[in-house]
């Protein structure tokens, strides 16, 4: 791949990231704001005054995105190109565990079952804790205890605190937002 096809993909990347915090404005009614760069002093960039609206449009985006694949994989049908070439399109490998490419594709497109995971990496998210600023690495909510399912906030985060004391009581209560925990 190119350069250039590099920068198209990263741009067109770019823009369907600003078309999905738009929808989160348009159609859930959050404000856009301004937040800073971690570790980046006088450089902001563009967010959402309440999250989960962007949560709920980049749902909305995702099955449209998901409607429109599947259209396209179907005109592409039609213009003669096998499942085969619409796997590759899909960039899935040419030989997953049990299934063909071509059968992969009809499986993900038609039968909604999800593509060959890329990897056995155990899955965990990285993000910042409004509360404390701390890099937290979240497992899910798998674990009983908070600090097995959240890694790296700092000691004395009040939001870590408040879901340890509620862990103790026995309640495990999800602490919902960040603000004032």
């Amino acid at each position: 791949m190119s350069a250039i096809e590099t920068s198209r993909r990263e741009q067109a990347a770019w823009s369907t990231r600003e078309h999905v915090r738009r929808v989160a404005v348009v159609a859930f009614g959050t404000v856009e704001q301004r937040e800073p760069i971690e570790g980046i002093h006088g450089l902001s960039r563009p967010g959402l005054d309440d999250p989960l609206a962007g949560v709920k449009a980049g749902r909305l985006v995702a099955d449209v995105a998901a409607g429109a694949l599947r259209e396209w994989a179907l005109r592409a049908r039609g213009a003669g190109h096998t499942w085969d070439a619409v796997g590759e399109a899909l960039g899935l490998p040419a030989e997953p565990d049990l299934t063909t490419r071509d059968q992969a594709a009809w499986e993900w497109l038609i039968e909604h079952r999800p593509p060959p995971a890329p990897s056995t990496l155990p899955a965990s998210a990285v993000w910042t804790c409004t509360t404390c600023r701390g890099r937290v690495r979240d497992s899910g909510p798998f674990a009983s205890h908070p600090d097995d399912r959240e890694v790296g906030h700092v000691p004395d985060c009040a939001r870590r605190n408040t879901a340890l004391e509620a862990w103790r009581r026995g309640t495990d209560e999800d602490t919902e937002g960040d603000e004032d925990v």
